[in-house]
């Protein structure tokens, strides 16, 4: 047997859940050729994994890399976990279907997720813009067409329901990306225009996800008007009237209900139990991270760019939009001191990276955190990102626990929801699925590491419909790494996020060597899935 790469006397977990067992991996032509005895193959590559783990590479079921893939291809930071598969376009805030005038728009009013980078903004379509991840980039993407998106075509930035015409043409452009090869529709349902989106809207817009059989994968709501509101029941209610299978993002506990796994599961639980098509990706830290324009009520975000910048910076405004906006969560810690700059646009006020609101504004005498958010995201023309601090390390511990107690559910699975931007970014950029894999695997003896990479593989594969991704067999795509179980392990903190794993020694993607002995290669062979 003749192989380009030959991964000898690793310890094979092959993504099934089921027990390790020794055996040779052989990768020829970008597919994995064979799994077993190999004594007598040849090849042009031969690893030795002798004391390593062989596993398929793993799928991050939410990530916010557009940007920073086309920017920097190898993607470093997400390779270096042993991450070959990203699935973008989340939260409903990415850059296709857009036409030219809204994608200017979206450059900008997303900077504080995504940046500005210098890169070639000219396309329009989803299969346009997939088409610019395939062969260009170091790993492979997935696509959801998103919500935030299609609103801004179909009606603007406009608090106002879509319907008639509006919804219609909404409903053809979700279908067209799906036929163009994205795998589902992505709502955050905190985030603007997706926000000003009734129930009913969701549900005609589902319908068509449905009728294509894509997924439905949602950010729910904090609040909606105001009122008294049940997001998780919002969610069900959809799938079970669009008939869509549903996807919860980053749905764990916080600091307010840490330890409270099974009260947080409930509504799923019995969803599931009735019939219900659910499944959900969580990751392992106590905070979040996002926008500085989450935190305004939703009038200042209608109209364009200039429109924001000049609420924003208006004084006869200033006090409506302070007593208008959302305060930190209890999730947060209910406090300013608790949101904490990761990213500024400009250099000007890269000194306040790294401090919270609260210290930020009581350092440069402003009237109050929200008046200093105010006034830096007029400054930054909106690009301004923040991070959670980290709770109390006795609640960290619990809501660790809640993680791996969760990610034992087979229908759990690992979503990173990273944020490449920023000099202080959130950490789980850099560290999530050795932090998983090494770190709390070790401390708490749970879950096994055959469940671990189930649920970082197979299960994704399966309900994204990656069916040549997933499992270590023949015949599947040669994605694969090879870790030390011993010693893998995230070492980015809260307080040093860009700081890369230790313990993932090689990656392949399609059967090319993108890391070797811990390193990126330079390889860009990710191709756009499915």
């Amino acid at each position: 047997m003749t192989l380009d790469v030959l991964i000898q006397g690793g310890l094979v977990v092959d993504g099934s859940g089921g027990a390790a067992f020794p055996a040779d991996v052989g990768v020829r032509r970008g597919t994995i050729e064979a799994v077993g005895r190999l004594d007598g193959a040849r090849a042009e590559r031969v690893i030795d994994a002798r004391g390593l783990a062989v596993a398929p590479g793993f799928i991050d079921t939410h990530a916010h890399s557009e940007l920073a893939l086309l920017a920097d291809p190898q993607h470093a930071p997400k390779l270096r976990q042993g991450v070959t598969t990203e699935i973008l376009g989340q939260d409903g805030l990415s850059y296709a279907p857009l036409s030219p005038g809204n994608l200017r728009f979206y450059r900008t009013y997303l900077a504080g997720v995504y940046g500005d980078p210098a890169i070639a903004w000219d396309w329009s379509s989803v299969a346009e813009f997939r088409a610019r991840f395939d062969r260009t980039v170091a790993v492979n993407t997935v696509y959801l067409v998103p919500h935030g998106a299609v609103r801004l075509e179909a009606l603007g930035m406009r608090d106002a329901p879509l319907q008639d015409a509006e919804l219609e043409r909404a409903r053809a452009l979700v279908a067209r990306g799906l036929a163009e090869g994205a795998v589902g529709f992505s709502t955050g349902l905190s985030y603007y225009p997706g926000s000003y989106s009734d129930t009913d809207e969701l549900v005609e817009l589902c319908r068509a996800v449905a009728a294509a059989g894509g997924v439905y994968v949602t950010h729910i709501r904090s609040v909606f008007r105001g009122a008294p509101f049940d997001p998780v029941e919002e969610a069900l209610e959809i799938a079970r009237r669009s008939g869509v299978r549903l996807h919860y993002s980053h749905f764990r506990t916080s600091a307010a209900n840490a330890g409270r796994a099974s009260e947080l599961m409930a509504k799923v639980d019995a969803a599931r139990a009735a019939g219900l098509d659910v499944t959900l990706d969580t990751y392992p830290y106590p905070t979040g991270s996002s926008t500085g324009l989450y935190f305004l009520p939703p009038w200042v975000h209608e109209g364009g760019v200039d429109e924001i910048v000049a609420r924003l910076a208006d004084p006869s405004l200033r006090a409506r939009i302070v007593a208008g906006m959302t305060p930190p969560p209890p999730a947060l810690g209910a406090s300013w001191d608790d949101i904490v700059i990761s990213h500024a646009g400009s250099a000007k006020h890269r000194p306040l990276v790294g401090r919270s609101l609260g210290e930020a504004a009581r350092a440069r005498g402003a009237a109050s955190p929200q008046d200093l958010l105010c006034d830096l995201l007029a400054a930054e023309r909106l690009e301004v990102g923040w991070r959670g601090a980290p709770p109390a390390p006795e609640v960290w511990e619990r809501i660790d626990r809640d993680v791996l107690e969760l990610l034992e559910r087979p229908f759990y699975m690992v979503g990173s929801d990273a944020i490449m931007v920023g000099d202080r970014p959130h950490p789980r950029a850099y560290g999530c699925f050795p932090r998983l894999l090494g770190t709390l695997r070790r401390r708490h003896g749970r879950p096994s590491l055959e469940t671990l990479v189930n649920r970082m593989t197979a299960v994704p594969a399966e309900r994204f419909r990656l069916s040549d991704r997933g499992l270590l067999r023949p015949g599947k795509a040669a994605d694969i790494v090879v870790f030390d179980p011993g010693t893998i392990a995230d070492t980015a903190t809260y307080e040093e996020p860009r700081s890369y794993p230790v313990g993932v020694e090689h990656v392949l993607v399609n059967g090319h060597l993108a890391v070797e002995h811990g390193a990126p290669t330079g390889a860009l062979a990710g191709r756009a899935l499915p």
